[in-house]
Protein backbone atom coordinates (compact mmCIF):
# COMPACT_ATOMS: atom_id res chain seq x y z
CA UNK A 1 0.00 0.00 0.00
CA UNK A 2 1.30 3.43 -0.89
CA UNK A 3 0.33 6.78 0.59
CA UNK A 4 0.88 9.88 -1.53
CA UNK A 5 0.41 13.38 -0.18
CA UNK A 6 -0.81 15.85 -2.76
CA UNK A 7 -1.41 19.57 -2.50
CA UNK A 8 -4.74 20.63 -3.90
CA UNK A 9 -3.52 23.24 -6.41
CA UNK A 10 -0.51 25.34 -7.52
CA UNK A 11 -1.98 28.18 -5.45
CA UNK A 12 -1.71 26.05 -2.31
CA UNK A 13 1.86 25.16 -3.25
CA UNK A 14 2.66 28.90 -3.54
CA UNK A 15 1.06 29.61 -0.18
CA UNK A 16 3.04 26.85 1.49
CA UNK A 17 6.47 27.52 -0.02
CA UNK A 18 6.48 31.30 -0.43
CA UNK A 19 4.21 32.46 2.35
CA UNK A 20 4.64 29.72 4.95
CA UNK A 21 0.90 29.12 5.05
CA UNK A 22 0.06 25.49 5.67
CA UNK A 23 -2.92 24.23 3.60
CA UNK A 24 -4.98 21.18 4.49
CA UNK A 25 -3.29 17.85 3.83
CA UNK A 26 -4.69 15.59 1.17
CA UNK A 27 -3.56 12.02 0.54
CA UNK A 28 -4.24 9.28 -1.96
CA UNK A 29 -3.91 5.65 -0.92
CA UNK A 30 -2.97 3.17 -3.64
CA UNK A 31 -2.64 -0.60 -3.62
CA UNK A 32 0.43 -2.52 -4.79
CA UNK A 33 -0.79 -2.30 -8.40
CA UNK A 34 -1.03 1.49 -8.30
CA UNK A 35 -4.83 1.59 -8.17
CA UNK A 36 -6.32 4.34 -6.00
CA UNK A 37 -8.15 2.80 -3.05
CA UNK A 38 -8.91 5.76 -0.78
CA UNK A 39 -8.70 9.54 -0.69
CA UNK A 40 -7.94 11.25 2.61
CA UNK A 41 -8.69 14.91 3.28
CA UNK A 42 -7.83 16.83 6.43
CA UNK A 43 -10.58 18.74 8.19
CA UNK A 44 -9.12 21.51 10.34
CA UNK A 45 -9.30 25.26 10.79
CA UNK A 46 -6.72 27.45 9.06
CA UNK A 47 -5.83 29.31 12.25
CA UNK A 48 -5.37 25.98 14.02
CA UNK A 49 -2.92 24.79 11.34
CA UNK A 50 -0.86 28.01 11.30
CA UNK A 51 -0.69 28.59 15.06
CA UNK A 52 -0.50 25.11 16.53
CA UNK A 53 1.25 23.06 13.81
CA UNK A 54 1.82 19.46 14.92
CA UNK A 55 -0.04 20.10 18.18
CA UNK A 56 -3.26 20.98 16.31
CA UNK A 57 -6.57 19.21 16.46
CA UNK A 58 -7.53 17.64 13.14
CA UNK A 59 -9.83 15.07 11.60
CA UNK A 60 -8.91 12.99 8.55
CA UNK A 61 -11.85 11.83 6.43
CA UNK A 62 -11.10 8.69 4.42
CA UNK A 63 -13.38 8.14 1.43
CA UNK A 64 -13.62 5.29 -1.06
CA UNK A 65 -14.01 5.44 -4.86
CA UNK A 66 -17.71 6.30 -4.50
CA UNK A 67 -16.83 9.26 -2.23
CA UNK A 68 -18.36 7.57 0.81
CA UNK A 69 -16.57 8.16 4.10
CA UNK A 70 -15.43 4.77 5.37
CA UNK A 71 -12.83 5.72 7.99
CA UNK A 72 -12.45 8.75 10.23
CA UNK A 73 -9.26 9.60 12.13
CA UNK A 74 -9.39 12.09 15.00
CA UNK A 75 -6.31 13.75 16.52
CA UNK A 76 -7.02 15.84 19.64
CA UNK A 77 -4.90 18.91 20.28
CA UNK A 78 -1.94 18.50 22.62
CA UNK A 79 -0.76 21.04 25.18
CA UNK A 80 2.98 21.12 24.52
CA UNK A 81 5.55 19.66 22.15
CA UNK A 82 6.50 17.20 24.89
CA UNK A 83 2.95 15.89 25.27
CA UNK A 84 2.16 12.46 23.89
CA UNK A 85 0.12 12.36 20.69
CA UNK A 86 -2.72 9.97 19.94
CA UNK A 87 -5.06 9.25 17.07
CA UNK A 88 -8.48 7.60 17.27
CA UNK A 89 -9.53 5.51 14.28
CA UNK A 90 -13.25 5.05 13.55
CA UNK A 91 -14.86 2.77 10.98
CA UNK A 92 -17.59 3.38 10.16
CA UNK A 93 -17.35 7.00 11.34
CA UNK A 94 -18.58 7.18 14.93
CA UNK A 95 -17.51 3.62 15.79
CA UNK A 96 -14.05 3.40 17.34
CA UNK A 97 -11.95 0.46 16.15
CA UNK A 98 -8.62 1.42 17.68
CA UNK A 99 -6.02 3.97 18.69
CA UNK A 100 -2.44 4.92 17.98
CA UNK A 101 -0.63 6.29 21.03
CA UNK A 102 2.82 7.83 21.11
CA UNK A 103 5.21 6.33 23.65
CA UNK A 104 7.40 9.25 24.58
CA UNK A 105 11.13 8.70 23.97
CA UNK A 106 13.97 11.18 24.06
CA UNK A 107 15.03 10.63 20.44
CA UNK A 108 13.18 7.72 18.81
CA UNK A 109 9.62 7.70 17.45
CA UNK A 110 7.69 4.98 19.29
CA UNK A 111 4.00 4.18 19.11
CA UNK A 112 1.53 1.53 20.26
CA UNK A 113 -1.38 0.34 18.11
CA UNK A 114 -4.37 -0.54 20.30
CA UNK A 115 -7.71 -2.20 19.65
CA UNK A 116 -11.08 -0.60 20.36
CA UNK A 117 -10.78 -1.50 24.07
CA UNK A 118 -7.43 0.25 24.37
CA UNK A 119 -5.53 -3.03 24.59
CA UNK A 120 -2.01 -2.91 23.05
CA UNK A 121 -1.59 -5.06 19.93
CA UNK A 122 1.48 -3.92 17.99
CA UNK A 123 4.28 -1.44 18.56
CA UNK A 124 6.05 0.80 16.08
CA UNK A 125 9.69 1.77 16.45
CA UNK A 126 11.16 4.33 14.10
CA UNK A 127 14.59 5.79 13.40
CA UNK A 128 15.95 9.03 14.79
CA UNK A 129 14.07 11.16 12.26
CA UNK A 130 16.26 13.59 10.38
CA UNK A 131 19.47 11.80 11.37
CA UNK A 132 19.44 9.25 8.56
CA UNK A 133 21.45 10.16 5.50
CA UNK A 134 20.51 9.20 1.94
CA UNK A 135 18.45 6.22 3.10
CA UNK A 136 14.82 5.32 3.57
CA UNK A 137 13.39 5.93 7.04
CA UNK A 138 11.68 2.76 8.28
CA UNK A 139 9.13 2.62 11.08
CA UNK A 140 9.04 -1.07 12.00
CA UNK A 141 5.88 -2.81 13.23
CA UNK A 142 7.16 -5.06 16.02
CA UNK A 143 5.92 -7.22 18.87
CA UNK A 144 4.84 -5.63 22.14
CA UNK A 145 8.17 -6.34 23.82
CA UNK A 146 9.94 -4.76 20.80
CA UNK A 147 11.96 -7.93 20.33
CA UNK A 148 12.87 -9.38 16.95
CA UNK A 149 10.11 -11.57 15.57
CA UNK A 150 10.18 -14.47 13.15
CA UNK A 151 7.34 -13.15 11.01
CA UNK A 152 7.44 -9.41 10.40
CA UNK A 153 4.31 -7.38 11.01
CA UNK A 154 5.56 -5.02 8.32
CA UNK A 155 6.76 -1.45 8.25
CA UNK A 156 5.95 2.10 7.26
CA UNK A 157 8.64 3.54 5.02
CA UNK A 158 9.41 7.15 4.20
CA UNK A 159 11.43 6.74 0.98
CA UNK A 160 14.52 8.90 0.64
CA UNK A 161 13.59 11.67 -1.81
CA UNK A 162 10.76 9.37 -2.94
CA UNK A 163 13.29 7.23 -4.82
CA UNK A 164 11.50 3.94 -4.09
CA UNK A 165 8.27 5.09 -5.69
CA UNK A 166 6.24 8.21 -6.32
CA UNK A 167 4.67 7.80 -2.89
CA UNK A 168 5.54 9.78 0.20
CA UNK A 169 5.06 6.65 2.31
CA UNK A 170 4.91 2.93 1.60
CA UNK A 171 3.04 0.72 4.07
CA UNK A 172 3.72 -3.01 4.15
CA UNK A 173 1.88 -5.55 6.27
CA UNK A 174 0.82 -9.22 5.96
CA UNK A 175 -2.16 -9.72 3.66
CA UNK A 176 -3.89 -11.73 6.39
CA UNK A 177 -3.62 -8.97 8.99
CA UNK A 178 -6.95 -8.06 10.57
CA UNK A 179 -8.75 -5.37 8.54
CA UNK A 180 -9.21 -3.17 11.59
CA UNK A 181 -5.50 -3.34 12.33
CA UNK A 182 -4.73 -2.40 8.72
CA UNK A 183 -6.88 0.71 9.13
CA UNK A 184 -5.11 1.51 12.40
CA UNK A 185 -1.71 1.07 10.68
CA UNK A 186 -2.88 3.55 8.03
CA UNK A 187 -3.76 5.92 10.86
CA UNK A 188 -0.27 5.43 12.29
CA UNK A 189 1.19 6.54 8.97
CA UNK A 190 -0.94 9.70 9.05
CA UNK A 191 0.14 10.42 12.63
CA UNK A 192 3.82 9.90 11.78
CA UNK A 193 3.52 12.26 8.82
CA UNK A 194 1.76 14.93 10.89
CA UNK A 195 4.32 14.73 13.70
CA UNK A 196 7.63 14.44 11.85
CA UNK A 197 7.13 15.65 8.29
CA UNK A 198 4.39 18.28 8.68
CA UNK A 199 6.39 21.22 7.34
CA UNK A 200 8.14 19.41 4.53
CA UNK A 201 7.52 20.74 1.04
CA UNK A 202 5.67 18.16 -1.06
Amino acid sequence: MELSATLLSPTFYFLKVCCGIKPVNRYFVKDGMGNKVFSILEDSESCNRQCYGVARHFTMNVTDHSNQEVIRMVHPSVCTSCSSHELEVQSPPGTTIGYIRQNWHVCLPKFTLENERGEPAIKIVGPCVGCTCCTDENFELVSLNEAAIDRSFGKITKPFLCCESNADFVIRFPSNMDLKMKAIALGACILIDSMYYYWEVV
